[in-house]
């Protein structure tokens, strides 16, 4: 067995506050049934900043996902678990084995093997942390265009006309797949922020990407209109509804919350959105076909190395990192985002020690 410290540093996060602290390690814990990851990045979510700001619905089969973007080696691995020490993993936060927060040196994952064979994922790309990505974001694309696509019935997304409003992570990376796909991609963000990063980073060309703004100029203009802001509201929803062309599909992505539902009709949004559903809808006289996905599965992990592998020109995943920052640093960064104070486009990575190509492994 390893030697590990008799402390470790994690976060916590108790009605709305953020702390980095000294854990006693729980040698104890080490059992026959247990994988210990040592993260080398952990990225920020909208959901772990919903979670701090109490804006968010925690299903109650998948638990908090707080810190739950991660990357790094597995460094325990208990002898009923499949696993062996060294394997680079990420995680699936939407299989709940009993997990501690991916913000911190450690993170100890307790299940059966089944369970655990689907929640800690291992990562083929051994220079991932030498160019990062996060696995688990593009995953959930992957699986919401699938579910797109057969909950719609549609053969494909080629030549449809994609609308995508907001340009956060989720935005960009459904553009991405959608013109993986050979459809044409239009997304609308309100902020200039995200707009200026998308186009600077090349990610998006200049004929891509839309102030919100202009959404009205491009009433009736999209065969599926998808819904990737961090909240959806009424007024997006009706937005959305807008550009869409008779018979279109409007796929909700973006965080939805109990009893939310379809402008001037009685479509539950947040069930249909969590239960992976479709359903009829009418819009100011347009049918449309309202539906959404959440989460995503091992082979969605599996697909999305595919892709990244033998496409890189189509899924430039690096280019999302805006910022990076120590694990020191997440506490006030993270309140602040929560708060409204501070804001970033992309992706936000926390840098532990462990990334350090100058630190040996333990």
């Amino acid at each position: 067995m390893p030697e590990f410290p008799s402390t470790y540093e994690a976060t916590t996060l108790v009605g709305g506050t953020v702390r980095l602290g000294a854990h006693p390690f729980p040698g104890d814990a080490l059992g026959e049934d247990t994988v210990v990851i040592e993260p080398d990045y952990m990225g920020i979510c909208r959901a772990d900043i919903k979670e701090i700001a109490g804006s968010r619905d925690i299903m109650e089969d998948r638990g908090p996902l707080f810190g739950h973007e991660f990357i790094g080696s597995v460094v325990f691995s208990g002898a009923r678990t499949g696993f062996r020490t060294g394997e680079t993993v990420t995680l699936n936060p939407n299989i709940t084995p009993t997990r501690t927060t991916g913000f911190a040196d450690y993170v100890f994952v307790h299940g059966a093997r089944e369970q655990l064979d689907q929640a800690v994922v291992r990562v083929p790309e051994p220079e991932i942390t030498k160019n990062v990505w996060m696995p688990e974001p593009f995953a959930c694309i992957v699986h919401a265009v699938r579910k797109l696509v057969g909950l719609a019935n549609l053969p494909s997304l080629q030549g449809k006309r994609v609308g995508i409003i907001g340009a956060g992570c989720s935005g960009l990376l459904f553009a991405m797949y959608a013109r993986h796909l050979e459809a044409s991609v239009s997304v609308f963000n309100r902020g200039a922020m995200r707009r200026d990063f998308a186009r600077e980073r090349r990610i998006l060309a200049e004929e891509e990407i839309f102030p919100l703004a202009e959404a009205e100029s491009h009433r009736n203009g999209f065969d599926i209109v998808i819904v990737a802001s961090t909240i959806v509201t009424p007024d997006l929803l009706r937005t959305a509804a807008a550009m869409a062309a008779d018979g279109a599909v409007l796929f909700v992505y973006g965080g939805t919350r109990k009893g939310d539902r379809f402008p001037g009709g009685d479509v539950d949004v947040d069930t249909l959105r969590r239960r992976e559903r479709i359903a009829p809808a009418e819009y100011l006289g347009k049918r449309l076909a309202v539906s959404g996905a959440y989460g995503c599965l091992k082979e969605d992990y599996e697909e999305a190395f595919r892709l990244h592998a033998e496409h890189p020109h189509d899924f430039p995943l690096e280019k999302l990192t805006s910022t990076q920052i120590g694990l020191g640093e997440f506490p006030e960064l993270a309140m602040s985002i929560a708060a409204g104070t501070a804001d970033f486009p992309g992706k936000v990575l926390i840098r532990t020690t462990a990334a350090d190509p100058d630190r040996a492994r333990k």
